[in-house]
């Protein structure tokens, strides 16, 4: 009898813990918090789905990779032309830049971090659906879907962060196009944004962190931004009133941010316009959530709830009890091993009844105190700037407003980063009083460039510049000059701002 009672009891053990909390091998992850599901797609071309509540494998997909005898080739440009041997070798090696995205009840994809590859899991077949070019600067941004399509803002790549927000045009071109703002992004956007945390709710997608880089200096954002999907607006609502510069992990919820600190543990509440500030629990250890540095891999870890409802209402002890983190930690005995750690966020992390509330941003209360100050001290300010301007305009005309020697740009003393297409480009332009968009192209691809990439290349390169040139020397005027060809109005003439 009692034989029988442990064999069943490991029986039991067994079936409601399948999954061991281990994984072996390479793989990429998504989950569903309205399903409490979690789906990882390993090197073995496997997709599985685990109930996060009771840790059961619920099913296991083989994908059936791509014909092997079309490929040949196990180089990046192999992944790009559909040429490489997708062993589990290679697998590995890509799953490190390969983020999986669940887009509905049935749809799975691949994305490339870097931007530009999407690979498909559709009727359990790896195939790729994307007709455009590795990018290989959009990583660390962020995918979004809305309105059923699927969106990649800001990123990291090509030694800058950027400001663009993509769209993929699924069923038509199959290609990523590059949506316009109807207003200028905010200040904090204006050198891009990388390693950003953000969240979607309803058609507003809020941006909090991140950073930027420029001239060899990084910008840490420490406000929220707001882009709006339905009139392509950005707004910057306010600085956070929380210290995000030293990089914490934060976890993006239903209608949230949850922010752990070295200290404390904050819940980001922007309808509400409040955070929560809470202590951790005595035994609990905050690097066993792992980090989330810039310019790294951020920490494998996410949020579930065993049933879903409103998020956190009125704070009382039974709001956080169905509240979990997971994370993925390396196994320390097993080699390519990790292991799902699964933490209560009331029983194991915070210490619900330390509960604080403070003001979303730092500015708040103080808004109104020093407003009208302000404003009179501003005006004072512009109008004497007006007026030392009209009686210096020759003077300040007189400024030398760029100089260009030795492969070296300044736009008045700050020097603006080049690389090789750009500083070809502006010899081109030095050298000539006026010269074709068709001539930059055309030398472009003659370095090697194709001719549709030449001329995003070109394009891309005028707006940085004339973009900086703006911000840097306040100049009504462009840089690079664009107009049309009097004999040919299909011909863009380009040429560069005369020297004073």
């Amino acid at each position: 009898m009692l034989t029988r009672i442990t064999l069943l009891i490991l029986l039991n053990v067994f079936l409601v813990f399948p999954f061991n909390n281990e994984i072996i091998g390479d793989f990429t992850y998504d989950y569903d918090i309205s399903k409490n599901e979690l789906y990882i797609f390993n090197n073995l071309f496997e997709l599985n789905t685990y109930d996060l509540k009771t840790g059961i494998l619920i099913n296991t997909q083989k994908i059936l990779k791509p014909e092997t005898s079309e490929m040949n080739n196990r180089t990046w440009s192999g992944l790009y032309s559909g040429e490489i041997d997708l062993s589990p070798e290679v697998m590995s090696g890509l799953l490190r830049n390969l983020i999986l995205r669940k887009i509905d009840d049935e749809k799975f994809y691949l994305f490339h971090d870097g931007g530009g590859l999407i690979m498909s899991l559709e009727n359990n077949k790896l195939q790729r659906v994307d007709n455009s070019f590795p990018f290989m600067n959009k990583f660390f941004g962020g995918f979004i879907k809305y309105d059923n399509q699927i969106y990649h803002f800001g990123g990291y790549g090509l030694f800058r962060t950027n400001n663009t927000m993509l769209v993929f045009d699924e069923g038509n071109s199959n290609q990523w196009d590059e949506i316009s703002f109807k207003n200028k992004e905010p200040q904090q956007l204006q050198y891009g944004i990388a390693s950003f945390n953000h969240l979607l709710i309803d058609s507003n997608y809020y941006i909090i962190g991140g950073s930027s880089s420029f001239n060899n200096e990084r910008f840490y954002n420490n406000s929220i931004l707001k882009f709006n999907f339905e009139n392509y607006n950005w707004s910057n609502l306010g600085e956070i009133n929380l210290d995000l510069s030293d990089n914490p992990l934060i976890i993006p919820s239903e209608t949230c941010f949850y922010v752990f600190k070295k200290d404390f543990f904050y819940q980001v509440q922007i309808l509400k316009e409040k955070i929560l500030k809470f202590n951790y629990k005595r035994d609990f250890n905050i690097e066993s959530l792992g980090s989330s540095p810039a310019y790294k891999r951020a920490s494998k870890t996410f949020l579930s709830i065993d049933n879903t409802g409103e998020e956190f209402g009125v704070v009382s002890m039974n709001d956080y009890d169905n509240k979990y983190i997971h994370t993925f930690r390396n196994h320390n005995g097993k080699v390519n091993t990790s292991i799902l750690n699964k933490y209560g966020l009331d029983d194991d992390i915070i210490d619900v009844n330390s509960l604080e509330e403070i003001p979303l941003l730092s500015v708040e209360e103080s808004r109104n105190q020093f407003f009208l100050p302000m404003l009179i001290i501003l005006l004072i300010i512009i109008i004497n700037l007006l007026y030392k301007g009209l009686k210096s305009d020759k003077v300040i005309t007189k400024r030398k407003l760029y100089n260009f020697e030795n492969d070296e740009l300044f736009f008045l003393e700050t020097k603006i980063s080049l690389d090789n297409n750009s500083i070809e480009i502006l010899k081109m332009l030095l050298d000539n009083d006026e010269i074709t968009s068709n001539d930059i192209v055309a030398k472009l691809v003659e370095n090697g460039l194709s001719y549709d990439y030449a001329s995003k290349v070109k394009n891309k390169i005028i707006e940085s510049l004339n973009e900086k040139f703006e911000f840097i020397t306040n100049s009504a005027e462009s840089f690079i000059k664009i107009s049309k060809s009097p004999q040919d109005k299909r011909i863009q003439i380009l040429s560069v701002l005369k020297k004073n």
